[in-house]
Protein backbone atom coordinates (compact mmCIF):
# COMPACT_ATOMS: atom_id res chain seq x y z
CA UNK A 1 0.00 0.00 0.00
CA UNK A 2 1.68 3.01 -1.23
CA UNK A 3 0.36 6.63 1.03
CA UNK A 4 0.93 10.46 0.50
CA UNK A 5 0.73 11.73 3.96
CA UNK A 6 0.91 15.58 5.02
CA UNK A 7 0.43 17.40 8.13
CA UNK A 8 0.19 20.46 9.74
CA UNK A 9 0.61 20.21 12.75
CA UNK A 10 1.67 23.65 15.11
CA UNK A 11 2.75 22.34 18.55
CA UNK A 12 6.55 21.22 17.97
CA UNK A 13 6.53 18.71 20.54
CA UNK A 14 3.32 16.87 18.76
CA UNK A 15 5.37 17.50 15.41
CA UNK A 16 8.30 16.12 16.11
CA UNK A 17 6.56 13.08 17.46
CA UNK A 18 4.66 12.87 14.25
CA UNK A 19 7.79 13.32 12.51
CA UNK A 20 9.34 10.70 14.37
CA UNK A 21 6.68 8.08 13.70
CA UNK A 22 5.90 8.43 10.16
CA UNK A 23 10.37 8.48 9.55
CA UNK A 24 10.35 4.74 11.23
CA UNK A 25 7.07 3.88 8.23
CA UNK A 26 8.27 5.98 5.20
CA UNK A 27 10.38 8.99 3.67
CA UNK A 28 10.26 12.53 4.07
CA UNK A 29 9.62 13.95 0.58
CA UNK A 30 8.86 17.73 1.58
CA UNK A 31 8.90 19.50 5.06
CA UNK A 32 5.99 18.18 6.16
CA UNK A 33 5.22 15.12 3.72
CA UNK A 34 6.14 12.25 4.02
CA UNK A 35 5.86 8.83 1.13
CA UNK A 36 4.91 5.58 3.07
CA UNK A 37 5.22 2.19 1.57
CA UNK A 38 3.51 -0.41 3.75
CA UNK A 39 1.39 -3.53 4.54
CA UNK A 40 -2.22 -3.36 5.72
CA UNK A 41 -1.24 -4.30 9.20
CA UNK A 42 1.39 -1.92 8.96
CA UNK A 43 -1.19 1.06 8.10
CA UNK A 44 -3.39 -0.04 11.15
CA UNK A 45 -0.07 0.01 13.55
CA UNK A 46 0.48 3.58 11.75
CA UNK A 47 -2.84 4.51 12.13
CA UNK A 48 -2.70 3.79 15.78
CA UNK A 49 0.29 5.77 16.20
CA UNK A 50 -0.86 8.68 14.50
CA UNK A 51 -4.26 9.02 16.36
CA UNK A 52 -2.56 8.30 19.81
CA UNK A 53 0.11 11.27 19.51
CA UNK A 54 -1.73 14.42 17.49
CA UNK A 55 -4.57 16.64 18.92
CA UNK A 56 -8.36 15.73 16.88
CA UNK A 57 -8.90 19.37 17.39
CA UNK A 58 -6.00 21.23 16.44
CA UNK A 59 -3.59 19.44 13.92
CA UNK A 60 -4.49 18.17 10.65
CA UNK A 61 -3.23 14.47 8.98
CA UNK A 62 -4.21 13.64 5.43
CA UNK A 63 -3.71 9.76 4.33
CA UNK A 64 -3.95 9.86 0.74
CA UNK A 65 -3.93 5.61 -0.37
CA UNK A 66 -1.93 5.70 -3.95
CA UNK A 67 -3.67 3.10 -6.17
CA UNK A 68 -1.96 1.59 -9.10
CA UNK A 69 -3.41 3.78 -12.08
CA UNK A 70 -2.66 7.28 -10.00
CA UNK A 71 1.19 5.85 -9.12
CA UNK A 72 1.48 5.38 -13.28
CA UNK A 73 -0.22 8.52 -13.70
CA UNK A 74 2.62 10.46 -11.63
CA UNK A 75 5.93 11.71 -11.75
CA UNK A 76 8.46 13.34 -10.48
CA UNK A 77 9.97 17.35 -11.06
CA UNK A 78 13.06 17.22 -8.94
CA UNK A 79 14.11 14.32 -6.83
CA UNK A 80 16.63 13.53 -4.20
CA UNK A 81 16.01 9.49 -4.15
CA UNK A 82 13.55 7.28 -5.23
CA UNK A 83 10.85 7.04 -2.50
CA UNK A 84 8.41 3.71 -3.76
CA UNK A 85 9.96 0.52 -5.31
CA UNK A 86 9.38 -0.26 -9.23
CA UNK A 87 7.65 -3.08 -8.23
CA UNK A 88 4.35 -1.22 -6.79
CA UNK A 89 3.78 0.76 -9.93
CA UNK A 90 2.87 -2.55 -11.70
CA UNK A 91 1.49 -4.92 -9.34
Amino acid sequence: MNLLIPYDIADDKRRRSIEKILSHYGRRVNYSVFEVELTKAHFRKLLSALEEHSDKKDDHIRIYVLNKESMQKSFVVHEKEEVFSYDALYL
